[in-house]
């Protein structure tokens, strides 16, 4: 899972899975999903960012308690 903002772009990504999408859906205005081939959500585009949501408080990270970062390319990945 990746969270990428596109300042140029004032839109926040949320990449759930890293595949293509095979078709979008606008969920609501500003808010599009991406969907897989079977329906999945691999994704989720939040446009005008910046005025939907307050980007000064976003994090990443640093959450109460132990955060396990699961990574398929490294055994036993934990931060």
């Amino acid at each position: 899972m990746n969270i990428a903002y596109f300042k140029d772009m004032d839109s926040l990504y949320i990449e759930i899975s890293p595949e293509n999408p095979a078709r979008a859906w606008e969920a609501h205005a500003g808010i599009v999903l991406n969907l897989s081939e079977d329906g999945r959500v691999v994704g989720i585009e939040i446009e005008k960012a910046s005025t939907a949501a307050n980007l000064g408080i976003l994090k990443i990270g640093d959450f109460p308690g132990q955060v396990e970062i699961i990574d398929k390319n490294v055994s036993g990945s934990t931060h």
